[in-house]
């Protein structure tokens, strides 16, 4: 190979290789230009035009002028606060989406499972009214046994006594709709239906008093229901029932248990209420005129507005009861500190009643609740 071969060989070495770099170099500023396009496309959503151009016209200003303007800064700074406040509304609305749903699923999921429960208690209702019709073939033997017996010994068979006392536990208390809506608390209207039945039938007090020692009468539904004069209730099982606005002067109500019973705007009025327990009952407004409430438990009762005029409240007890605006006209008690101890227990009311009574001594161990004058 001459000289001249060899430089020509060079030469074409020489055009490849610097065509090699070109390739190269151009491949650099493709990549260059690609990262400048990505970062100057994508620092608008993350600064903000307001933000980039503040900075912008800071560098601007500092290159030619080797400083930076008090305005121009505070320009910046104030665009940094502005952008720092946007993201934070922005990250702020989008934890506030996913909690939003959430909650509405939740309140969508209670509502869904209200809705159940009311379908539940609803068939439920639908069961137990059920138990009328066994109510019926029971109180149809029981009209046929009393059919041909005098006033003087109207009591029943034991057979027909225990049937009773079992279609009683199988009226179970639930809850049903009243006025569009669900009630608060279960009852049960079979229950006082059949109560209502046998207190007014007249049945011998032998019969009546068995199926009263027996048979479970809590959460009767006994509400505005007149059962006459003297009904005989001693030893009957009545916690949580309704007798709201019930008729009932002069019952005999001797050891019952009327726990936590509604029984606001009752009539008791010259009831026998000896030794009744009558713990957080509520008896507001309640006639309970010339009543005996002779070792009655009242504990937590709510009494307030009540008329116990002439009433017995000899040992009654009235721990944490609320007497606010009672009647106490000559009611009857077996202490002459009846005030100071009334006050001492907690009785709701109790200043008003020393305001607007005082203790009488009337015979050797007896005491009357009179006005002052």
């Amino acid at each position: 190979m001459n000289e001249q071969d060899y430089i020509e060989r060079l030469k074409t070495e020489n055009k490849l290789l610097q065509d090699k770099l070109d390739k190269i170099n151009k491949g650099k500023q493709k990549k260059k230009r690609f990262r400048w396009w990505l970062l100057k496309k994508s620092s608008t959503p993350i600064f903000g035009s307001r933000l980039k151009k503040s900075i912008s016209s800071a560098i601007n200003e500092y290159k030619e002028y080797k400083t930076v303007s008090v305005d121009t800064a505070s320009d910046v700074s104030s665009s940094i606060i502005w952008r720092i406040t946007r993201i934070g509304l922005f990250a702020f609305m989008v934890a506030i989406i996913p909690a939003a749903v959430l909650i509405f699923q939740t309140t969508l999921l209670m509502s869904q499972n209200k809705f159940i429960q009311k379908q539940n208690n609803l068939v439920e209702a639908d069961r137990r009214s059920s138990l009328v019709f066994v109510m019926s073939d029971v109180l149809s033997d029981f009209n046929e046994e009393l059919k041909y017996k005098g006033s003087g010994g109207r009591n029943i068979s034991k057979t027909l006594e225990a049937r009773i006392i079992a279609l009683c536990m199988a009226m179970k208390p639930y809850k049903f709709q009243e006025d569009g809506e669900l009630i608060e608390n279960p009852i049960s209207p079979e229950r006082g239906q059949l109560l209502s039945i046998l207190l007014q039938s007249d049945l011998g007090s032998e019969s009546s008093q068995d199926i009263l020692n027996s048979a479970d009468f809590n959460y009767t539904d006994l509400r505005k229901v007149n059962l006459g004069r003297g009904v005989n209730l001693k030893y009957a099982r009545l916690d949580y029932s309704d007798l709201t606005q019930a008729q009932m002067p002069a019952a005999n109500l001797e050891r019952s248990e009327l726990k936590e019973a509604q029984m606001s705007k009752i009539n008791l009025s010259d009831a026998n209420l000896k030794r009744a327990r009558l713990n957080n009952a509520n008896l507001e407004r309640a006639e309970i005129l010339s009543a005996n409430l002779t070792n009655a438990n009242l504990y937590g009762a709510n009494l307030s507005g009540a008329d116990l005029s002439e009433a017995t409240l000899w040992g009654t007890k009235l721990e944490n009861a609320n007497l606010t605006n009672a009647i106490l006209d000559n009611a009857i008690v077996d202490r002459q500190d009846w005030m100071d101890h009334i006050d001492a227990i907690g009785v709701e009311g109790a200043d008003d009643i020393e305001d607007r009574y005082r203790v009488k001594k009337q015979g050797k161990q007896q005491f009357i609740i009179v006005p002052k004058k």
